[in-house]
């Protein structure tokens, strides 16, 4: 395939009048007048921004389905409609849910291999010392035997784990996990600074939403500002931390501070998305047990009634638009944030459009409206504008 006369993002600046060749589903060539060969597909991209494919590695349903108990076929199929090439299920079950879980989506995907933009899973809830919006029957103290059975349900495909650094294990847990590749997640924790920087010592390399379920300081000598983990996070340098950028979950001024104090590349945007998200604003039944859920454009997932945040409804292409439209970054900066962080933090063969590099590419219009989707070399979604 080639597609010509885009405004392709080539590496990490713009450049107008770009094509790109691609074949065996890697990205082969990009520059300009680039002559198809005999027998390429020839595709129009002029007027259509060329970006890598977005990238989620939080996320735990869209739209009609849950990563907990729907089909990941469908949800797969879901996400490429929202230019998601590569994403992470996130699991907040208990230790017994989750294996059974995962070993019921390996036969239902084949592995996964039937849907080649789920790269692996993530349990979120299990090794955490309080659960946010989950429930406490999630909640497991560390145990190795467990973890081995959870990493072999998934046939080695666990990519990221999160834990509370105060827990009992948890340093050894993140060893553990470390060793076998497994990107571990500072998540849902009451850990001290100490504990918190033990932990990273020992390997552990992400914060799981910043912000979110993370408790301000304690005063200690009145008129004395203390300092948090929040503070830690911001100046270690080993940690990438996740933010939910909906201008809910994280103040817009703690976005700023937060991409300021730890820099562009060690910073990544993730929906924490659940079964709703991207539907249209509205009130249905069903998202969560016993509950009726207005799905909101700006202000999250809110329970009928009290109006609680009981979620993001984010997609991941709204992520991108809102690094552009709220927080005000550049088209490259934005795609760093949805697509090269995490790729750069998975040590992925994504998330950057350069010769070598896996051929996951989307195509946007000037309002940033999704008009293909590119997996592999392969056109997998195609939107309402887009040309042949």
């Amino acid at each position: 395939m080639i597609i010509q006369n885009a405004t392709v993002l080539h590496v990490d600046s713009l450049q107008e009048g770009s094509d790109i060749r691609i074949a065996d589903g890697r990205i082969l060539q990009i520059g300009p007048r680039l002559p198809p060969s005999a027998g390429e597909q020839v595709m129009d991209g002029e007027g259509l921004l060329a970006l890598p494919g977005l990238i989620d590695i939080h996320t735990h349903g869209l739209k009609s389905e849950s990563v907990q108990d729907g089909s990941l076929r469908e949800y797969s199929r879901l996400q490429l409609e929202q230019g998601v090439t590569a994403c992470i299920p996130t699991l907040y079950g208990s230790p017994k849910e989750n294996i059974l879980r995962i070993k019921e989506s390996m036969w239902e995907t084949d592995d996964l291999r039937a849907t080649p933009n789920l790269l692996g899973f993530r349990p979120e809830i299990m090794y955490v010392a309080k659960t946010g919006a989950g429930s406490t029957e999630s909640l497991s103290a560390i145990d190795s035997s467990v973890s081995e059975s959870l990493y072999d349900a998934a046939k080695g495909k666990i990519l990221i784990w999160d834990v509370s650094a105060e827990l009992a294990g948890a340093i050894h847990f993140v060893t553990w996990a470390v060793r076998r590749g497994i990107v571990v997640s500072l998540a849902h924790t009451r850990a001290s600074i100490e504990q918190a920087r033990a932990a990273v010592d020992a390997g552990l390399s992400l914060v799981t939403h910043l912000y979110d379920t993370f408790e301000p300081p304690t005063e200690n000598d009145a008129g004395v500002y203390p300092a948090g983990l929040t503070d830690y996070v911001q100046v270690e340098d080993r940690v990438t931390a996740e933010i939910i950028p909906d201008g809910v979950h994280v103040h817009p001024l703690l976005v700023e501070k937060t991409l300021r104090c730890k820099g562009l590349q060690r910073v990544v945007f993730v929906t924490d998305s659940l079964r709703g998200s991207g539907n249209p604003t509205g009130t249905y039944e069903g998202l969560m047990p016993s509950q009726k859920i207005v799905v909101t454009t700006n202000r999250g997932m809110r329970r009928v009634g009290d109006d609680a945040l009981s979620g993001s409804c984010l997609t991941h292409l709204q992520c991108l638009r809102n690094a552009v439209w709220r927080f005000g970054r550049s088209i490259p900066e934005a795609s760093m944030l949805c697509s090269g962080n995490p790729a750069r933090l998975l040590r992925l063969n994504k998330g950057r459009l350069t010769a070598g590099m896996d051929a996951d590419i989307i195509l946007l219009d000037r309002d940033l409206s999704l008009v293909a989707t590119i997996l592999g070399g392969e056109i997998v979604y195609r939107g309402a504008s887009s040309k042949s």
